[in-house]
Formats: structure tokens, C-alpha cells, sequence
């Protein structure tokens, strides 16, 4: 008998562990059009929604991201009241106008073919079902919508200062992620993301003069033409273009698009093609050269330190503000001295494996992200550049340290939309994420610390892992 009761509470045991990490699924198909000149663009999204959750849904929301860059809004009143400032926003939201302003509404949403009445709440769409989705069962949501780029403010939007035309990050209604501890809808207010996992099936059409840069893999390249290799690109009567993407198993899509760019092919490792747009711009070209190869350096380091990478293609970007990953690629800013363009290249690019295939919850987790990225980065770029540091990590530490003396330390579990001081956000992020790492190495060694990275990218891959997942297996590596 007492073995049938330890038999049944493992089971129980097991079953409770299982399913805390059960997935949600989306399959996107989108066709969106961009006017260039006016900035506009209006697109049609059918989504395939399946609930591998232990609960029935009777809703869901969606996140609008664009709506957020507009006067009053909810990021307007948080960077206004903010006792110190956001350094990152170089711009006075509440100063846009009408033409630098974004939006992203939705219309004739329906579930299965049923007319839904949403509620929309500024960037977060609430929708109520006409049905609910049991266990393992799934619905089809269908819509159309239409936005305006904003000036590239944070990350995404149009003319940004090196001149590319348009970096179109969280452009679509995206859904949100429903997980063992609920649905993540918080307001968009300029921090980090958190996505499900899914195939996403996306048509452009935009002037043919542009190229585009995207997440997935171009379909239709011989309909485009050689001009996707920097040749005259093929001609339509309408002068437009359908660029036709498939990106599997990613949670996001973003895109670029720029008549000036320069787009090169680089080998990678394990046969990942590694594609770069950048502007043709004689001042950066030579630094843009000479990144190739040492992304696919960077990329083979973190293929032995974590794990490979497990797409066929990844795209270094030239746009947006700074730098910022998505799904198969990262925008960036391009004008930077050598060092610079290598340093972002690395910290992006790394995100790749703690992001964007690990992908804990960065609003709740975000040091296991910007952390983690930050001291992998930190190794890779003093290895690969040769620098000869003894203590890499040493900007970490500092910066570490500047936030435990200045008082403003919140616990590593805030929230990362609810930290007081934008200082201790972004030090708590990055510098202590890090550090946390470091002084893990420091007590277990760092053969230990790496086969720990190795173990924990193998076992949590697109599963969303949270902080005591780490803790136990580096306790068991070790």
C-alpha cells in the first residue's frame, strides 16, 4: 500500500511539473501594404488559436503596440512623471504630431466565422468570445487592420536618424501569451515582450524600389528577382511588390525596408546563412564588411557555449534606435565606431539563444534575458577581438555597483514596468543579471557554469522557462 501512495504522489508530482509548462500555439497568415509616402498601411491576419492549457478561455487579448506613441498616452504619462529620466526616449511624446504620431486599430474581428465586439484599451485589445476554447481545442480569429507609422521614437518607426525609411518591429496585432500564471497583457510602455510561439506566414507589398529585410525566409525570390542580391529588381505595372516570408516556430515577426540598402550573404555555421542590410553609405560600408565574419564567429562561440541555433538564417539590420532583437534578426543603428558595431552585433545576436528560443518572461524575468545576454556577449567579444582581458565582466561589476550605492536596488523580481527609477531598471537588467552569472561561475567553476547553460538551453528551449528552472539545474550540473 505505501508503495501505491509514493507511486500516486509521483505521479501527481509529475503531472504538476508537466503540465505549469504546457504551450499555447499561433499560426499567423498575414498580407499587409505600405503607402511609403503617407506612411499608412492596412492588412488582413487570419490566426489559428490552440489552447494546450489546462483551462477553458473565454477571451483573449491582443497587444497594439503602435498605439502607445501618441500624446497622453499610457508610456506618455510614465516617461513624464518618471523621477528620472528614460534616456532611451530622446523625444517628448506628448510634443508628436498627427504625422509622427503611430496607431494600429483592428476591425471585423471574428472568431470561427462569428462577429467578436472587442474592447480596446489603448494597447491592449480585450476580446470577449463568442465561444469558449476548451482543452485542445482551437479557434480561427480573422481581422483586418490598419496603422501609421511613428517616428522612430523607441525601436520601431519610420526615418530613423542614419536615414532608413522604415523599421516596422510590433507593427500587427499581436496575441498575447496565456500562461501558467495567466494572460501577460500589460500596457506597452516602452520595456520588453512576451510572445507565443508559432508560425507566421506574412506578405509585404510596398514599393518596388525597396528592399526588405525580414524574420523567416524569403519565398518568392525569383519573383523579386536578383535584386534581392543587389540588382535591378523585377518591375510590376503598379509599380508594387509582394514580398512573401515564412518564419516557423518564432514569436514575433519583424521587418525592414530601405531603397538604399546593401544587402550581403555570409556563411554561417552548421550552414546558417547569415544576411546583412545596411545603407549605402561610404562612411560605414567598411565597418559593415568587416562584421561579417566576425558574426559568424560570435555565432559559432555561442553555438559551443549554449547550443545551436536552430533556424537556417539570421539578419543583422541596419535600423530602428540602438539596438533591439526580434525573431531571426536584430535592428540596429550602423553609424558606430568598429567596436561599437561588434558590441551590439554580439549582445543582439546572443539574444537569439536567451530570447528568442529560451524566452523567459522578460516583463516578469528580465535579468535572465539582458543578463544572461550581456555575460555571454562580454566573453565573446573579449575572445573574439582578442582583447586579453582577465575580468571582462568587469563593466557588469561596475555598473552593479553604481546601483547598489546609489540606494535606488528594488528586488530582482519587479516588475519591469513598476521599477521606481529607470536607473535601477536597466542596471537590475543588465549589470546585475550578469553579475549574477559571474559570481555562479565564481562558486561552481566555470566548466560547471557552462555545461549548466548547455543543460538548461537543452531541456527549456520554447518552453518559457522561469528562475527556479535555472536554479535546479545548475544545481544538479554542479
Amino acid at each position: 500500500m505505501k508503495l501505491f501512495y509514493l507511486s500516486l504522489t509521483l505521479f501527481f508530482c509529475s503531472y504538476l511539473v508537466q503540465s505549469q509548462y504546457w504551450q499555447q500555439s499561433v499560426d499567423y497568415e498575414m498580407s499587409v501594404a505600405l503607402d511609403h509616402e503617407t506612411a499608412n498601411y492596412s492588412g488582413t491576419q487570419k490566426l489559428v488559436y490552440t489552447n494546450n492549457s489546462p483551462e477553458t478561455l473565454h477571451k483573449v487579448f491582443y497587444h497594439l503596440y503602435f498605439n502607445a506613441f501618441q500624446p497622453g498616452s499610457e508610456m506618455a504619462v510614465q516617461l513624464k512623471n518618471s523621477p528620472d529620466r528614460n534616456t532611451r526616449f530622446k523625444v517628448d511624446l506628448d510634443s508628436l504630431t498627427k504625422e509622427q504620431q503611430g496607431f494600429l486599430r483592428v476591425s471585423n474581428l471574428t472568431q470561427d466565422g462569428v462577429v467578436l465586439n472587442p474592447v480596446n484599451s489603448e494597447t491592449i485589445l480585450e476580446v470577449a468570445l463568442s465561444k469558449p476554447i476548451p482543452p485542445g481545442g482551437s479557434s480561427t480569429f480573422k481581422l483586418n487592420f490598419v496603422g501609421h507609422v511613428p517616428d522612430v521614437i523607441r525601436r520601431a518607426g519610420k526615418n530613423s536618424k542614419e536615414g532608413v525609411a522604415f523599421s516596422m518591429a510590433q507593427w500587427y496585432p499581436k496575441m498575447s501569451e496565456y500562461d501558467s500564471e495567466g494572460w501577460n497583457a500589460d500596457p506597452y510602455i516602452g520595456r520588453e515582450f512576451h510572445g507565443v510561439w508559432g508560425n507566421f506566414d506574412v506578405k509585404i507589398i510596398l514599393d518596388k524600389d525597396f528592399m526588405v529585410a525580414a524574420s523567416g525566409y524569403l519565398q518568392n525570390a525569383d519573383e523579386i528577382g536578383k535584386g534581392y542580391s543587389n540588382k535591378k529588381r523585377s518591375k510590376t505595372k503598379k509599380g508594387k511588390i509582394t514580398w512573401h516570408f515564412v518564419a516557423p516556430q518564432v514569436h514575433d515577426f519583424t521587418w525592414a525596408a530601405d531603397p538604399d540598402y546593401i544587402h550581403d550573404i555570409h556563411p554561417g555555421p552548421n550552414g546558417v546563412d547569415l544576411h546583412f542590410f545596411y545603407k549605402n553609405n561610404p562612411d560605414i560600408i567598411e565597418n559593415w564588411k568587416k562584421l561579417q565574419p566576425h558574426t559568424a564567429q560570435m555565432m559559432k562561440y555561442y553555438n559551443e557555449k549554449i547550443g545551436l541555433y536552430p533556424y537556417n538564417q539570421y539578419s543583422v539590420v541596419q535600423g530602428g534606435d540602438g539596438g533591439m532583437e526580434y525573431a531571426m534578426l536584430t535592428l540596429i543603428t550602423g553609424g558606430r565606431n568598429y567596436e561599437g558595431l561588434f558590441g551590439v552585433t554580439a549582445h543582439e545576436l546572443a539574444h537569439s539563444w536567451f530570447q528568442h528560443v529560451l524566452a523567459t518572461n522578460e516583463t516578469k524575468h528580465e535579468w535572465m534575458d539582458e543578463g544572461f545576454t550581456s555575460f555571454i556577449s562580454a566573453l565573446a567579444e573579449n575572445e573574439i577581438l582578442e582583447k586579453g582581458l582577465d575580468f571582462p565582466l568587469e563593466g557588469s561589476y561596475r555598473g552593479y555597483f553604481s546601483l547598489a550605492s546609489l540606494g535606488g536596488e528594488m528586488p530582482q523580481s519587479t516588475n519591469a514596468n513598476r521599477y521606481y527609477h529607470n536607473y535601477a531598471y536597466e542596471r537590475t537588467a543588465y549589470s546585475k543579471g550578469a553579475v549574477f552569472l559571474g559570481q555562479l561561475g565564481y562558486l561552481i567553476g566555470y566548466d560547471n557554469l557552462f555545461s549548466t547553460l548547455k543543460a538548461y538551453y537543452e531541456e527549456w528551449k520554447f518552453k518559457h522557462p522561469l528562475p527556479n528552472d535555472f536554479r535546479r539545474i545548475a544545481e544538479r550540473v554542479s
